[in-house]
């Protein structure tokens, strides 16, 4: 999502024989749709970009900006491409050393020498200064980088801004994205800072504040318009026009009819090469709605084959905003990596470069309970104590079967949580999925059961242990499928997001299901 191409008064600059060699030079390109870059000239080779904002509409009685404001001076004595800072250590090393040595203005420079990307990124994987960092940057710049920090960077910095600075950043942000970021902050914070906002801003940001964070409605952005199926391409042109003068960016042209509902959309390619007299009738091409209820796990499963762009709408299908598909790959991410952190028992706020005290307050309550599931396979073990004490041999491969049982259950797991996650598979379709993977245990379980006996035999084991070992792993392969594919399920009929606890059942399963079968044979047969 990029952010808006707006300008507030205070950023126009001084023009003609005012601007100096370190100045940034102004646009000179006199299409509508032009590259906007700030180029610095600077004691190297190249000029610099250190602004992002490319392509963005710029309409003909708007002004280029011709230089960067730093606080209350301008950006002098610009880094060359030499400079040992910039050519020998990563940034975050960089950055590190300088907030050390409270060199502010060298740290400001050094900081505009890389994008928007390198600096979020440097941010999140620093130990301290977060704050300060993000407040030696520029408001057009801050919201560029405001989007790309994890939440443990965003919870680390906005509480600590002034209203006055997050307000003026949002200035510059897409409406979804802002939105985004007031979600960070306690209610009586958000009304402040929406205080500061211009009118036509604070509207949108409200409106899109009623929506539940994670549904379609916080998914949506607004950057659209809305035409009838009689108009011309030459009325939408104008809409175009229009939108484009008050927002900076172009928006997707949706149809809908008398009432407001829907009828699809415009694509681009068709408003520029049909003639400006055809019909928007002509043109509508199919547009995937859904009710701005929906959770955004489930906009996951209804992305279109083609197209990227989903429609939102309310309970009598007028349309409320868009979501791009671009919005939908992150939220896409999010929940994958959700997923894998609750299924492996870590907190989802836990990042690689947490101090150990963090890490370790985040992990503790789960080890704690996979501690008490594993006394209950314990408890399995010591009702045959006189069988291993008779027969050591079983407790070598006691493991064989536990570990084995645990890869196939997490395997079965994987696919079935994903499955519900993505909305491929309902409760109707439980008995199903339940019954295939409990077949494909039993033949993995004979599979890797014999190979099992038989490398037992060998190592000079009685013929009959070879018996009992593939026997359980044929047993405990059973159970990790049955397992793995129902536990799921059982705990989405209760609510529960299936990938935070179904790794302790079914481990806990597979481990006295498979100890149970091992040592209980081994006590029969040997």
């Amino acid at each position: 999502m990029r952010s808006s191409a707006k300008r507030s008064d205070e950023w126009s600059g001084r023009q003609g024989s005012n601007l100096r060699p370190q100045d940034p030079q102004p646009c000179a390109l006199p299409t509508e749709l032009r590259p906007d870059v700030w180029i610095v000239p600077y004691a190297g080779k190249n000029p610099a970009p250190i602004s992002r904002r490319m392509n963005q509409p710029i309409t003909n009685n708007q002004k280029p900006i011709n230089f960067r404001p730093l606080g209350n001076s301008l950006l002098q004595d610009y880094p060359s491409s030499n400079d040992p800072f910039l050519m020998s250590k990563p940034l975050v090393d960089t950055i590190d050393e300088l907030l050390g040595a409270k060199d502010d203005m060298r740290l400001r420079q050094v900081l505009l020498r890389h994008n928007f990307h390198a600096i979020g990124e440097a941010i999140n994987n620093l130990h301290r200064g977060k704050r300060k960092v993000f407040s030696l940057l520029p408001p057009e710049i801050q919201s560029e980088v405001a989007i790309i920090l994890t939440d443990a960077s965003k919870h680390s910095i906005y509480p600590r801004l002034s209203d006055d600075i997050i307000a003026r950043f949002l200035h510059f942000n897409d409406e979804d994205d802002a939105v985004d970021i007031l979600q960070f902050l306690a209610e009586e914070r958000r009304q402040s800072i929406l205080e500061r906002v211009k009118i036509d801003k604070r509207m949108k940001f409200e409106k899109l504040l009623r929506f539940g964070k994670e549904t379609a409605g916080g998914l949506m952005d607004l950057n659209f318009i809305l035409v009838k199926p009689d108009f011309t391409l030459e009325d939408v042109a104008e809409k175009v026009q229009k939108h484009l003068e008050t927002e900076k960016q172009a928006p997707l042209v949706l149809v809908v009819n008398e009432q407001g509902q829907s009828m699809g959309y415009i694509p681009y390619k068709d408003l520029i090469l049909t003639p400006p007299t055809t019909r928007v009738s002509a043109l509508i091409q199919s547009l995937p709605v859904i009710s701005h209820k929906v959770d955004q796990e489930k906009i996951l499963s209804r992305i279109p084959k083609r197209g990227d762009v989903i429609g939102v709408t309310d309970d009598e299908n007028h349309v409320l905003g868009i979501i791009h598909l671009r919005d939908l790959l992150k939220v896409a991410q999010k929940e994958a990596t959700e997923d894998i952190y609750l299924l492996a028992g870590v907190d989802l706020e836990e990042e690689m470069n947490d101090d150990v005290s963090v890490k370790v307050k985040r992990r503790v309550n789960w080890l704690i309970i996979n501690l008490g599931t594993a006394f209950l396979a314990s408890f399995v073990v010591a009702q045959f104590e006189n069988t291993i004490a008779r027969l050591s041999i079983l407790a070598v491969y006691m493991p064989i079967v536990a570990g084995e049982g645990g890869n196939a259950a997490t395997q079965a797991l994987a696919v079935v949580v994903r499955g519900l996650a993505l909305g491929e598979v309902s409760w109707e379709q439980a008995r199903t999925v339940i019954l295939k993977e409990t077949t494909a245990g039993i033949v993995n379980g004979v599979v890797t059961g014999i190979i099992a006996g038989v490398v037992a035999y060998a190592f000079g084991g009685p013929p009959m242990l070879g018996i009992v070992l593939a026997s359980a792993m044929i047993i405990n392969l059973m159970v990790a499928g049955f397992f793995g594919a129902l536990v799921p399920f059982l705990l989405r009929a209760f609510r529960i997001d299936p990938a935070t606890a179904s790794t302790v059942f079914v481990t806990t399963a597979t481990d006295v299901f498979g100890f149970l079968a091992f040592l209980g044979l081994g006590s029969l047969m040997l």
